[in-house]
């Protein structure tokens, strides 16, 4: 019974003490970290992928500090699992190299081809998406790969 006590205390204490150690987030202030969350999404979605949003108070109001970091561009776009006449149209229509990267760019560009994939009457969806963010040089690969 003692045992069990003592480690149901450490588990709370682990518990407790590991809250005070998260963002900061609470129901007190709610409304600023997702205002924060939102324009740093909104920072990202424009290829500002480094982008900090921080929250300082001035008297009643909230002020909003954002770090930007550089824009980042696409580097690669790969694409894995397809025959090789296949993979040439899908790409044609692919984020290029250089062009400033988009997480909402590359979902339109797969959604386009996937059902055109299907209107030609070939089944191929993408099973899965990789991003890799190179921070020195503010660049993303993207792979794709089919099924």
């Amino acid at each position: 019974m003692q045992k069990g006590l003592s480690i149901a205390l450490v588990c709370l204490s682990c518990m407790v003490f590991g809250q005070d150690r998260h963002s900061g987030w609470t129901d007190k202030n709610n409304g600023q970290n997702y205002a924060a969350y939102m324009l740093q999404m909104t920072y990202n979605e424009r290829g500002y992928m480094s982008a900090f949003v921080n929250v300082k108070q001035s008297g009643e109001e909230d002020i909003f500090v954002v770090n930007p970091g550089p824009v980042f561009h696409f580097k690669d776009v790969k694409i894995v699992g397809l025959p090789e006449n296949l993979t040439g149209q899908v790409m044609s229509h692919a984020p290029k190299t250089g062009e400033v990267y988009s997480a909402a760019r590359v979902n339109d560009w797969l959604a386009r081809e996937e059902k055109r994939l299907a209107t030609a009457g070939m089944g191929q969806k993408v099973a899965r998406q990789e991003t890799r963010l190179d921070r020195e040089s503010s660049s993303v690969t993207v792979t794709i790969s089919f099924n």
